[in-house]
Formats: C-alpha cells, sequence, structure tokens
C-alpha cells in the first residue's frame, strides 16, 4: 500500500454502514461476491451486530464504487437476471483499516424503541406493553438460541477468528442480558 493511498484513505469518511459493508466486502476476501452473497454473509456471521436490508445494502455498495472503494463487475447470466460482483479495492482497504484503528466514541450503544415507549407506559394500556414486552422477550430467547448455536459450530470446528468470536460473545451476552431483564420485568409487572 503506498503512502499516498494511505493519505487518500485517512480523508475519506463514510457512514457506519458503509464502512461496515466496505470492512464486510474486505472479510470476504479477494474473490468478487455478489450483493446476495454479502447479504447472506452479514445476515449469518454479522446479524448479531449489524444487519441492513437488502436495499440499503445494495444502496450502499453502489456508493463504495462511485467512491473507488469497490469495483462492480457485472455478470450475463442465461437462466437468471445478471448479476453485478464487487470486490474491495486498494484504496477500499486503507479506509477499512483507517476506520477499524480510529478509536469511537459511542454515545447511546443501546437505542432502542421499546424502551422508550417502556419508560412511558404509564401514559398506555397494560396489555399492549406487556404484549410488546412477551414479543421482546421472544426475540432475544430466539436470538441468544441462534448464537450459542453458531458458539457450538466454533468450538465443534476448532478453529476461529478470535475478533470475530469475541464479537459473537458480545452478542451471547447481549442478548442474555436482554431475556433475564425481560424475565425480571414480566416478573414485576405480574405477568
Amino acid at each position: 500500500m503506498t503512502d499516498q493511498t494511505i493519505a487518500s484513505a485517512a480523508r475519506v469518511r463514510l457512514t457506519q454502514t458503509e464502512y461496515a459493508t466496505l470492512a464486510a466486502l474486505g472479510h470476504l476476501g479477494p474473490d468478487e461476491v455478489s450483493g446476495y452473497d454479502m447479504k447472506k454473509f452479514v445476515d449469518g456471521a454479522l446479524g448479531y451486530v449489524w444487519a441492513p436490508s437488502k436495499t440499503h445494502l445494495y444502496a450502499v455498495l453502489r456508493r463504495l464504487v462511485d467512491e473507488g472503494l469497490a469495483t462492480r463487475r457485472n455478470v450475463a447470466q442465461s437462466t437468471r437476471p445478471n448479476k453485478q460482483l464487487y470486490r474491495i479495492t486498494e484504496l477500499g482497504r486503507a479506509v477499512v483499516r483507517s476506520w477499524l484503528d480510529r478509536p469511537e466514541t459511542e454515545s447511546d450503544p443501546d437505542r432502542s424503541i421499546f424502551m422508550l415507549k417502556l419508560f412511558f407506559g404509564s401514559q398506555a394500556g397494560r396489555e399492549p406493553l406487556l404484549f410488546q414486552l412477551v414479543a421482546f422477550h421472544g426475540l432475544y430467547t430466539e436470538r441468544l438460541a441462534t448464537y450459542e448455536q453458531k458458539r457450538a459450530g466454533i468450538v465443534e470446528a476448532g478453529s476461529r477468528d478470535p475478533f470475530t468470536y469475541l464479537a459473537l460473545l458480545y452478542g451471547i451476552a447481549r442478548a442474555r442480558a436482554a431475556v433475564d431483564w425481560a424475565d425480571e420485568a414480566l416478573h414485576e409487572l405480574g405477568a
């Protein structure tokens, strides 16, 4: 990587979704990947940390190409719709490195519309909020089971990327805390 590439990378400012998409593209390796494959990877491997919608992901990939951080190649297919394949550029790798090396200060990592609604719950009907609380509990119970299953697969495989594994452990801890909190909240509300 040239000094000019590194200097150019330091000047690039992207949204968190753009940085994450670019990092995922770099993580998938030197081969080209389709937007579909990117979405599949993100949902399967990163869903406990970050998961953009399919349409948002495709829009971000287009912007990354426009910025010179990724390349796109159109592939004609005879039995399926044509597809586009993406690959991170040298500048894109430098931008990811610059982003990863820069410390972040998170002022609000746990923004939640449900928690906001619950905070103002005395102004609402009890039953609708209990219904939402039960749904919250169910969602995090399923999420915890999925993450635990991922961890078991990683442990069984016997090899892991320590950083990816630590992110998974964060997802497990967060999901477990949410389930524990929901159990306590349901008990507190007599449900």
